[in-house]
């Protein structure tokens, strides 16, 4: 019975609709982690998160007639927020604030190492490929690893180094 073509058919079909009904579960997965990911867990509109900023804190303001400010916090009050400007210090009254970002961290040098990593790793699969192929009565049977290896590292070094870093993140606007 096993060699009837539709015996064949049938068990294909039902491990393909196997297979589907995980690959489902699997994007419902992670479908979910990503939406409880972008839920914000305080509301942007709540003043008590800029109350919350520790003295120190960079930020960038904009304030209700468009302009744009950026320093250090220097002190926030139920009502205003001192803050140290790059050219003087600025009084702000909560109603003139229409938006306020926090520096984010950099991560310059993690993003450094992980391409160093990556770059030598690819360089020395490069260097691996192409002393594959060569003869071990060359003059230098393994050129490959040896130059392209520390090229590799020195390419994936400049990456990381020049890859983005920090950023603002929103934590007030004005309702």
């Amino acid at each position: 019975m096993r060699n009837y073509p539709e015996y064949r058919a049938w068990k294909y079909l039902a491990m393909n609709h196997a297979l589907q009904r995980w690959l489902a579960a699997a994007v419902l997965a992670a479908l979910a982690q990503a939406i409880s990911y972008a839920q914000e867990s305080k509301p942007i509109f709540n003043w008590a998160n800029v109350m919350a900023l520790a003295a120190g804190s960079e930020v960038r303001v904009r304030v209700a007639g468009g302009r744009d400010l950026r320093g250090f916090v220097q002190r926030v009050t139920p009502d205003s927020l001192l803050l140290n400007a790059t050219t003087s210090q600025e009084t702000l009254a909560r109603a003139d604030v229409r938006r306020l970002s926090l520096k984010k961290p950099g991560h310059r040098g993690r993003n450094t190492l992980i391409g160093l990593g990556i770059g030598a790793g690819a360089g020395l699969a490069a260097g691996a490929g192409i002393d594959a192929q060569s003869n071990a009565s060359d003059w230098f049977p393994y050129a490959g690893k040896a130059v392209f290896g520390p090229l590799g590292a020195i390419l994936g070094t400049v990456i990381g180094v020049a890859w983005p870093t920090g950023g603002w993140r929103d934590i007030y606007r004005a309702p």
